[in-house]
């Protein structure tokens, strides 16, 4: 009997440990993904598309001359994004950025001006840094938006791209921004356009480059989502959703705004009124521009 016992006792232990052990992996499992995409975007064509979504969007965008902003860094599996919202538990909390706040106001600028400003910083915590925050870099909040300020600083676009004498209000083609970006990295990026269907013009918004889990840059060739394909050239391949065919606008203002901002206030009759706020913000944008 005691030796019935005591084999019923050792099997239990077995499917005890064997229950925890597949609690652990599924645990340390449950959210897995490949590498890291690092998103910079222009902030002047990111207010366009706002602002031509809804005449009534206002945009919020940073001081500095020639700056790319950070999007975001974005935990995904190759071949597709995701995953999301890891932790609906783990919300975002203002207070954990407080010290690097006034970095991210000027260099992961909420251009997209919602009911605040924390608003861009609390839906890329929430969707994408509750997931990256299995690495133990990125395990919080602080940590996961400084590795972004600490890549923009080693990778901009900004020094990027100028390096490849393209510059704001040049209208490259794709085929010269991978030559540029590859030049210096040495990786494969991916580039990202907007359309404006009612100009029928391209619009520069985004550039993303890849990092491993131990935050090595590599090639983004994995990243291949619904809006992107493969364009072949000499210089190799490129991801990206821009038409290979055409001329890219990368504009140094933020396009047709006295356009858009008649539209919003054409209703109210006050047109005057309104020429007079759409000269005061471009004299604004151009001295911003001319000594920053």
């Amino acid at each position: 009997m005691r030796k019935l016992m005591g084999c019923y006792f050792g099997i239990g232990c077995f499917l005890l440990m064997g229950f925890f052990t597949l609690e652990v992996s599924a645990s340390s499992d449950e959210h897995p993904w490949d590498l890291l995409i690092f998103t910079q975007q222009w902030p002047q064509t990111v207010c366009h598309q706002w602002m031509e979504e809804d005449k009534t969007h206002k945009c919020l965008l940073p001081s500095a001359k020639n700056l790319w902003t950070i999007h975001g860094v974005w935990p995904t599996e190759f071949n597709k994004m995701g995953p999301f919202y890891c932790n609906s538990s783990w919300t975002f909390n203002a207070s954990d950025i407080a010290p690097i706040e006034n970095q991210l106001q000027i260099f992961w600028t909420n251009v997209e001006l919602r009911t605040d400003h924390y608003d861009l910083w609390r839906h890329e915590w929430e969707k994408h840094g509750t997931c990256a925050s299995i690495l133990p870099e990125l395990s919080t909040e602080i940590r996961y938006f400084t590795q972004g300020l600490n890549w923009l600083h080693h990778y901009s676009m900004s020094s990027i791209l100028a390096e490849g004498k393209i510059l704001p209000d040049s209208t490259p083609t794709v085929e010269e921004l991978h030559t540029a970006i590859v030049a210096q990295l040495n990786k494969n990026p991916v580039i990202h356009c907007n359309y404006d269907s009612k100009q029928k013009e391209i619009f520069l918004a985004e550039i993303r480059i890849c990092f491993n889990k131990t935050l090595e840059l590599m090639d983004c060739d994995g990243v291949v989502g619904d809006d992107h394909f493969v364009h072949e050239y000499s210089g190799g391949k490129i991801i990206t959703n821009c038409d290979p065919s055409k001329k890219i606008n990368y504009p140094s203002i933020v396009p047709n705004l006295s356009e858009i901002l008649s539209s919003s206030k054409g209703d109210t009759g006050d047109s005057s009124w309104n020429l007079s706020l759409v000269s005061i913000y471009k004299i604004i944008q151009i001295v911003k521009w001319a000594t920053f």
